[in-house]
Formats: structure tokens, sequence, C-alpha cells
């Protein structure tokens, strides 16, 4: 009747229905036809392969390793259920099975340790697979490292007084304007003033002494440190015999770390926004405003000293205009003055360092401690292999042992020969 009232298209109105509940006691024979069946017992399952189809099952040589030297070790009472205890003799045998095999192809710690724990057991588990993975020259060649960069940051020292400390470096690349091509950024490093020197192209390493002695040694004295970076011009040995009879101690910065000279490299980053700025429309004409780029920078305060470089090198801020001049003062008084102003410049320099360090510090661990004699991996990021695919060439080479340690941030490593190989690599790097 149900059905029907469903299924049809037109009903009697002359028929008036009440729906009421019935219980499921009364209510046999639709309650009966509502449940499943359900047998008194669970069916047995046939394989649905006939044994005649069945040659035989897949195992695993490290299955029968693995029983072999249970026989000689007796097997702990406390192993869990369904997993096989694997003797000591063969912890080695079966985590090089898990992490190298074909099927694995050398995963982490957490996906071998997984993958072991599906069958078999022993107490040490986590500790010898961490130090097999750990070890794997081949995981340590090809994976790239998810750990933050090891080394904290090693800043330079504060100077104690300006152009003491100075750094030099080359801009190139710019368009040819009076025939000029190059500019020669000077930085104090104490003061942060600049001069900025235009050159028809790049000097040699006499060529260069001779421009740091026309423009930077005649106004501010002979420095103490020269900090550059590795270009030809500061690698020579002439470069260096001249900086020796000079007396001023010469500094390259490390290679492929351009941070090292990062005071040349924030005033060069300034200096190429400055020219775009007043020389986008004419760009042929950036030699004209370049001691305006110049006298700007100095004249302008300096984020890490909060004085202008003009203030600290010469005691007193250029007036805008000729009635802001201030009064003459008195020796006594601008020595003291400029001590004061030495002081405030070397406390606030020290605070901005502090602040850089703990920062850049935030994202970084500590390097460990290297010692001549260890081996260790070298990144080929910055190394051209002469591989077919740079994509699929390995990150790291080596191992190298290290034959000196210059610094806690700088090593120096036994490299093999330039017709040699590195080890697993099948050529050697340029």
């Amino acid at each position: 009747m149900y059905v029907y009232l469903k299924e049809a298209k037109r009903l009697n109105p002359r028929f008036h229905f009440l729906i009421s509940f019935r219980p499921g006691s009364k209510n046999t024979k639709p309650d009966t036809l509502s449940r499943l069946y359900s047998p008194d017992k669970d069916p047995e399952f046939a394989p649905i392969l006939p044994p005649s189809c069945i040659v035989g099952s897949v195992a695993w040589d490290i299955t029968k390793k693995v029983q072999e030297a249970q026989q000689t070790e007796p097997i702990p009472g406390t192993s869990p259920p369904q997993r096989m205890y694997v003797p000591t003799r063969v912890h080695g045998d079966l985590i090089y099975w898990a992490h190298t095999a074909k099927f694995p192809i050398h995963p982490g710690v957490g996906r071998t340790l997984a993958l072991i724990r599906r069958t078999f057991w022993w107490p040490s588990m986590y500790k010898d697979v961490r130090e097999y993975i750990n070890t794997c020259s081949i995981c340590a060649r090809n994976k790239c490292s998810n750990q933050p960069p090891a080394g904290l940051l090693n800043p330079l020292p504060v100077p104690t007084r300006p152009w003491s400390h100075i750094a030099l470096e080359f801009v190139t690349g710019l368009p040819l304007s009076n025939g000029f091509s190059v500019i020669l950024t000077v930085v104090g490093r104490f003061s942060k003033s600049c001069h900025l020197v235009p050159l028809k192209s790049l000097p040699s390493s006499a060529d260069t002494t001779n421009l740091l002695i026309k423009h930077v040694f005649r106004l501010h004295g002979i420095p103490t440190e020269i900090l550059s970076d590795r270009g030809p011009q500061f690698l020579s040995r002439v470069w260096r015999e001249l900086a020796n009879h000079l007396g001023a101690h010469v500094t390259l910065s490390s290679r492929f770390h351009p941070q090292t000279n990062g005071h040349c490299e924030r005033m060069n980053q300034e200096l190429e926004a400055m020219l775009r700025c007043v020389c986008s429309s004419n760009p042929s004409g950036w030699s004209s405003q370049l001691p305006w780029v110049e006298y700007a920078h100095n004249a302008h305060t300096s984020a890490s000293t909060g004085l202008s470089p003009i203030e600290i090198v010469l005691g007193n801020q250029p007036p805008l205009f000729p009635s802001n001049q201030d009064p003459p003062a008195t020796a006594p008084q601008f020595i003291r003055r400029a001590r004061r102003t030495w002081a405030q410049t070397t406390a606030a320099q020290q605070r901005t360092a502090d602040r850089n360090h703990r920062l850049a510090d935030r994202h970084r661990r500590p390097a460990p401690v290297y010692v001549p004699g260890h081996k260790i991996w070298l990144s080929t990021r910055d190394i051209c292999l002469k591989d077919t695919s740079k994509k699929l060439a390995p990150r790291f080479i080596g191992p190298y042992s290290i034959v000196d340690v210059i610094s806690p941030s700088t090593v120096r490593l036994a490299l093999p020969p330039v017709h040699e190989g590195p080890p697993g690599v099948p050529r050697h790097p340029d």
C-alpha cells in the first residue's frame, strides 16, 4: 500500500489516511525483512589464484641471514610479537639492505626505521640506524641539508678613529661617460665616509696604489688596514709588497661571501640608486654627477652611527644656509668635541654590530670545532662541476682533510690536483 501511495500519479481524495506507530513486537514481518542475514560463523576465504598457478613466494636474503644468526644468539623474551629479533652481528647488513636497496633508495632516519620496524626488532634500533645514515657517503654527497647554516656571525672589529680602516671595490658595467666606465669606491669603515673616483678601465695593482695615494692617503694618512675583494689587482704580489712597504695590513674578503666587505657593497647599492635617480634620462652623464653623489652620502646621517660622515671626520656638520654657521671653536673645544664624537660613534657602531649579530644568529647554528686532520664535505653550490647536468650533480664532494684552521669560519683543505677528480665525482671542478 505504501508503495502504491508513492508511485500513484493521482490519488482519490475520498480516502483519508491515518499514519500511526506500530511497535516492532507486533510488526514482525516488515522488521524481519529489514534485518541482514548474519551467519553463525565467519566464512572461510579462498585464494583468488588456485594452488596450481602459484610458483613460489617472494623472499629476501636478509631474512635468511637473520634466521641463521638467531641460531647462535638467543632471542630475548621481551621482543614484540610478530616481529623478528635481529642479532647483533647482522645489524649492519639489515640497515644496509633497508637503506640502500632499490626499493627504499636512501631514505632518512625516520623512514628507514619505519621500514625495518615492519618486520624486525632489536633494542638499539634508533641509535644504530641514525649512526649508519649519518655516515652514509652517498647521502652526504647528494642530499641537501634542511638545518640552519652552520657558523655564527663573525663581524669585523669596530675601528677607533676615522680612516684607519678602509674598504675598496670597483663598480663596473657602467655606460661610457666622458671616457669613464669604472668607479673606484673607497669607504672609511669608522665614519662611513666615501671617495668615488671615476676611471677609464680597471687599473693594475700599481695604478690602484697610486690612486689611493692621490685620493685617500694624502688627505687622511696611511690606513692601518685595507679590505678588498679577491680581484686580480689585490691578489698580485706587487699589491702586497706596496701595502707592506706603506705599513698597511691587507685583508681579503672570503670567496663567494661579499658580505665580508659589506661597507662597500652597501655603498655601491646606494651609489647606483642615486645615479639612477639623476641619470636615468641621460645615462652617459653619470661622471658629472659623481661629485654630488659623494657629497650627498657624506652629508647624510648614517643609520649605524647617528651622525653624518663629515661630522665624524671634521667635527661639525656642513650648514645648509650661511646663516646657520656655528661660531668658531678654540683648539681645546674642537679636540674635546672630536673625542666626544668619536666615542659616541664607537658606541653606536658597537650597538649596531651587536644587534646585527643577534638578528643573524637567530637563523644560524654554531659551527663544529674544526681540527687539522678532520675530513669534511665541500659544497658544490659555488663550484662549476664538469658534469652532464648541473641539476643531477652531487651537492657535496669529498671528503677532504683539513690542513689548517685559519679562523673559526675559515679552513684550508687538502684538495686534489687539477688532473685528478675528487672522490665520487668523475671530473675535477674548475
